[in-house]
């Protein structure tokens, strides 16, 4: 098969089956946090949630508010033949961006939802990465050829896409590497420790999981509503690379600590939406998720390694 033909079986936007199976480990999950975890003191347990809720919220009014825009301004067009995921389906960007709304609040939840006594003992999230990566595997498991043919969940990447997206890799790794190797010659004082458990969370299913959602999951839902016109390098690309880019920007943009507080992180929302559009194009370019997953670890990964060099 021709791995850049489109996918003919179900998708997450013409089926229902996979949204009580998806929805089954994020809402455990979230009754047993409610009943056995530990709440920092002067926090109640419905003040996170509605928190995490409001977060998920604005997420969704803004990736929904740009996935309206080509619409708005007639940018996407039906196609002229039937089918195809580089073909524009106009009827579908609604449902399209509230599945994408929906993923949004799932992994929203997830990573906000207060950590069992067993994941509390650790520095990072490991928890809400866990039970991301258990619903999004649901996901693809239930609707395999989709993930398979349209969401790029395969070993193989597309002929002659490799040693550019290994050129690409190496170049962001050697980059930071380089970066955090001059400012802590710099100043010293940048230097931070870098233990084992950061080493595996900045390479392992933390980023995995963001991949798989913001990417294979999010972006392979809108490809197919929105179409890929564009050419970026050699990547097929639409409207799903904006709105995925922006939303992934504004997750890092707008933050929310373990007791509710929001706070802004504007260089790290810039950061996020360029590597957004970066790894959009590696996983269109090479049309597999796992190119995508290297590259985000390269950055995160350089600095550790950088830090360790200079230790």
């Amino acid at each position: 098969m021709d791995p850049s033909a489109p996918s003919v079986a179900a998708t997450p936007v013409t089926s229902a089956r996979w949204i009580a199976p998806v929805l089954a480990p994020a809402l455990a999950v979230l009754v047993a946090s409610g009943l056995l975890a530990p709440m920092p003191e002067g926090v109640q347990f419905s003040d996170v949630v509605r928190s995490a809720a409001l977060w998920a919220v604005i997420l969704v009014l803004i990736t929904i508010g740009v996935g309206v825009l080509p619409l708005l301004f007639g940018s996407v067009r039906p196609a002229k033949r039937a089918g195809g995921v580089g073909r524009a389906a106009p009827g579908r960007v609604l449902p399209a961006l509230l599945v994408v709304s929906g993923f949004l609040v799932l992994t929203a939840l997830a990573g906000r939802t207060p950590r069992l006594a067993f994941f509390a003992q650790f520095e990072h999230n490991w928890q809400g990465k866990v039970v991301d990566l258990l619903w999004v595997g649901i996901l693809f498991a239930v609707l395999w050829r989709w993930a398979r043919d349209d969401a790029h969940l395969t070993w193989r990447t597309r002929p002659g896409s490799g040693r550019t997206a290994l050129i690409v890799i190496g170049a962001v790794f050697v980059l930071f590497a380089g970066l955090t190797v001059m400012s802590v010659s710099i100043d010293p004082a940048m230097h931070q420790q870098v233990g084992a458990e950061q080493l595996l969370y900045n390479t392992t299913i933390p980023n995995l999981t963001e991949e798989l959602i913001w990417r294979a999951a999010m972006l392979a839902v809108l490809d197919r509503a929105f179409g890929t016109p564009w050419r970026l390098a050699g990547a097929p690309v639409g409207w799903g690379l904006v709105v995925t880019s922006v939303a992934f920007g504004a997750g890092h943009l707008i933050l929310l600590s373990a007791n509710g507080e929001f706070s802004l992180s504007v260089s790290g929302g810039i950061f996020a939406a360029l590597m957004g559009v970066l790894l959009a194009w590696i996983w269109a370019y090479t049309r597999s998720v796992w190119p995508a997953f290297l590259l985000h670890c390269a950055p995160e990964a350089a600095v550790d390694v950088g830090m360790l060099l200079t230790g």
